[in-house]
């Protein structure tokens, strides 16, 4: 919601178009990002691309561009839908691929990125941040074989 009190809703989709391999960079942020925008599982703010699509074998690199907050790109596993995540301070440690499976950037310092974590297992995939899931800092990630 914007302070004015208007929402903006809008989609946005990002295909990596190389060949697997390839390192795809998401920027998480809400310092002066109220945008909302609408991907099939709900809304989202503060991640760009919103939804990002790669193919197996892509690394995804997740930027903290804000200023002060601490960060998280944790996996939803199993979610089609934004949910309440039962995460816990686990995820600040990083760990696993993006796949099937639990994982998580780890704690992103502000102006600092993840170590690259591997796209897997094909599929979509949904994340948010251990720190600001509430505040719609959430995303989507399709990966194609």
């Amino acid at each position: 919601m914007l302070a004015s009190g208007f929402c903006l809703l809008v989609l946005t989709a990002v295909t990596i178009g190389r060949a697997a391999g390839a390192t795809a960079i998401v920027h998480l942020g809400l310092d002066g990002n109220a945008k909302v925008n609408h991907v099939s599982a709900g809304d989202s703010v503060g991640v760009g691309p919103p939804v990002l699509t790669v193919h197996v074998g892509d690394s995804i690199v997740f930027v903290n561009d804000d200023a002060v907050a601490h960060h998280t790109a944790t996996g939803l596993v199993g979610a089609t839908k934004f949910g309440e995540p039962r995460w816990t301070q686990a995820v600040l440690k990083p760990f696993g691929d993006i796949g099937s499976q639990p994982w998580s950037s780890g704690d992103i310092a502000p102006g600092a990125r993840s170590a690259p974590l591997l796209a897997t297992t094909p599929g979509t995939f949904l994340y948010g941040c251990f720190f600001h899931y509430s505040a719609g800092m959430r995303g989507e990630i399709i990966v194609e074989p």
